[in-house]
Parts: C-alpha cells; sequence; structure tokens
C-alpha cells in the first residue's frame, strides 16, 4: 500500500467522475454551439479555427488527465481533482456574460466536480493501522503478565 494515494474504490470513482465530466463538458459546448452562444472555448466567431482546437484539447486534456490520474492511483490525486474543479468553476465564471445558461451548467459541473474532490479525501489510505494497535496490544500484555 503506498502512502497518500486513494483507494482503489475513490480512485475509480473519481475517475469515472471525470470521464463524465469530459462528456458533460462535450454536450455544454455542443449545445452552446447549437444555440448560437457558445462557451469561451467553443466560440468560433471570436476565435480561428486553430485556437477554439487548442482551447478544446485542453478543456477535454484537462478532464481527461484528472481521470487518467485517478485511474492509476497516483499521489495527490483530491488535490489535482480539486484544482481541475476550480479552473472548471473560474471556466463558468467567463461565460456568465456571453453565454449564461452554459456559465450555469458548467458551474454546476465544477460544483459536483469539487463535492467529488472533497469527498474523495476521505479515501487517502493511511499508515498501516495495524503496526501501531499491535504494539500498543503487546505493552497491554506486558503489563498484564
Amino acid at each position: 500500500m503506498a502512502r497518500g494515494r486513494l483507494s482503489i474504490g475513490w480512485a475509480r470513482t473519481v475517475a469515472a467522475g471525470w470521464a463524465l465530466m469530459a462528456i458533460c463538458l462535450a454536450c455544454v459546448g455542443a449545445s452552446s454551439q447549437i444555440i448560437g452562444r457558445p462557451t469561451w472555448w467553443a466560440d468560433d466567431e471570436r476565435w480561428s479555427t486553430a485556437v477554439v482546437s487548442i482551447f478544446v484539447v485542453l478543456v477535454f486534456g484537462a478532464a481527461t488527465a484528472v481521470a487518467v490520474w485517478a485511474l492509476f492511483r497516483r499521489p495527490f490525486t483530491p488535490l489535482i481533482s480539486t484544482t481541475g474543479a476550480v479552473l472548471l468553476g473560474a471556466s463558468a465564471l467567463v461565460d456568465i456574460d456571453p453565454s449564461p445558461g452554459s456559465a450555469v451548467v458548467t458551474g454546476a459541473l465544477a460544483t459536483a466536480a469539487l463535492l467529488l474532490s472533497i469527498g474523495s479525501f476521505s479515501g487517502i489510505e493511511r499508515a498501516n493501522a495495524n503496526t501501531t494497535s499491535s504494539s500498543v496490544s503487546s505493552s497491554f500484555s506486558v503489563v498484564g503478565d
């Protein structure tokens, strides 16, 4: 067991959450384009095609990177997930004026990601508790003998 890593269950939960987050962001980006009020990162009228492509890769790459990081049980996953949630919230703030509907949905996704991140802190594996309790119990057995 590696110290500071998530348990297997929490690692899979965080990975699934961020994979679903990427899918939800794709839906937000596509629907915002359809209604004519695109998100800042999908606005092909404001940015050139190359810039929009870079933004899209960055947005989905970040969500996918957090999912992969969690899936492989890398250290500091809750902190990285929290950072991703905060950046997603900042993205929602940027969209308040040009695309308020998308900003609300992105804000809800950021809140869900933040709650997932906060919950994942409870899944951090601790040092083996048996070594501490066995030394305590052995001291009690010595005192009791």
